[in-house]
């Protein structure tokens, strides 16, 4: 039965929410990234824009972060949900449009990262696959990049989250969607490798914008699809540094980010020590 048939039975109000947050420590001038699945919450009137303004109004003289991605722009040949069938690669690669940081969509994060792409005073990095969207103080500098390479790394969003003391905040997911892991992943010196993507190209002669695909640098992520139990290991060896509540059914965590990228960086400097020993 799809979602829109069922009877709802679990309401969430923004109000309970805002109260949810300010139990486990959330301050105005905090900066944290945001991963939400509106669904744990059961019904929650107003969606997305009821969510996101109790963000706004908890974290006001702070910074909201979300993931952005748009990997729906990779080169086709590595796809694999779904697979292209070898005959049409080359039809896909030449009909994807170019990155465009204010008309390109969020895929696959849920409805809220999107909207909150949308929405007036939001900004957005440049990179044309794994670019992030800020909200605050400090949304400007947030989003400000220089290179395409490493994206997850040094001088990117997530560093600039990581010089700022942020927070990692789940509302009703947990670390199979803890983006910030990506940084530690691009700070423990593995392999480089290269990626491509379509950016935008303006013709200045004839006036006409076109797609340019770009290389860039960067690690690979995710590498042994264990974000999950990664996070038991951090949620065992830490507890002190983690602050959670209930809330109709849904868990909300927050935790520092530099707690969370120390633990990860030993975490997988020995996960890939140990592979490489095999």
């Amino acid at each position: 039965m799809a979602w829109e048939q069922q009877t709802i039975t679990t309401v969430t109000a923004g109000s309970q929410l805002h109260k949810a947050l300010l139990s486990i420590g959330l301050q105005p001038t905090d900066s944290c990234i945001v991963h939400t699945r509106m669904s744990a919450f059961g019904f929650i009137p107003g969606g997305e824009q009821a969510v996101v303004s109790v963000l706004k109004k908890v974290l006001a003289d702070g910074d909201i972060i979300m993931p952005a991605q748009s990997t729906d722009l990779s080169s086709p040949e590595g796809w694999g949900y779904p697979p292209v069938d070898p005959s049409l690669i080359s039809s896909v690669h030449a009909a994807l449009p170019a990155f465009d940081p204010y008309l390109t969509p969020v895929h696959g994060l849920g409805r809220i990262p999107e909207y909150f792409r949308a929405l007036h005073n939001t900004r957005r990095s440049l990179h044309p696959l794994y670019s992030m969207a800020a909200w605050g103080k400090h949304a400007d500098w947030i989003c400000e990049t220089r290179t395409y390479d490493m994206p997850f790394g040094e001088d990117g969003p997530l560093d600039k989250l990581y010089q700022l003391d942020g927070k990692v905040l789940f509302l009703g997911t947990g670390f199979d969607t803890c983006t910030a892991i990506h940084y530690a992943e691009s700070t423990i010196g593995r392999p480089l490798i290269q990626e491509a993507a379509p950016v935008g190209k303006t013709d200045p002669d004839q006036h006409k914008a076109s797609a340019e695909w770009i290389t860039y640098d960067n690690v690979e992520l995710d590498k042994y699809d264990d974000f999950t139990a990664f996070g038991h290991h951090f949620m065992d060896t830490g507890p002190s540094a983690i602050r959670s509540i209930e809330l109709n059914g849904a868990r909300i965590i927050t935790f520092p980010i530099r707690t969370l990228i120390s633990r990860a960086r030993e975490y997988y400097r020995n996960k890939d020590r140990e592979m490489q020993n095999l």
